[in-house]
């Protein structure tokens, strides 16, 4: 799958949030924008801010993301 396409998923309301791991900028730039520009929330894993050095993602809708990220941290999705 495409990352930047989950993450215009998540901009336009098609997805509440999406995860993953082990990604590059390339795979990020772009998604993080929409999401971003279109009120929802990009993080790491951890719930620290999107910079362009992040392979963790966390894309959210807003409403979820401090649920979703706690949630990740229970299952040490990141490792």
């Amino acid at each position: 799958g495409s990352a930047a396409l989950h993450m215009a998923y998540v901009a336009c309301g098609r997805l509440s949030g999406f995860w993953e791991i082990g990604l590059n900028s390339w795979d990020l730039a772009a998604g993080s924008l929409l999401v971003s520009e279109s009120g929802g929330q990009v993080t790491d894993m951890l719930g620290s801010p999107y910079e362009l050095g992040v392979r963790n993602v966390v894309a959210t809708n807003g409403a979820i993301h401090g649920q979703l990220v706690d949630e990740l941290k229970k299952v040490e999705a990141a490792g």
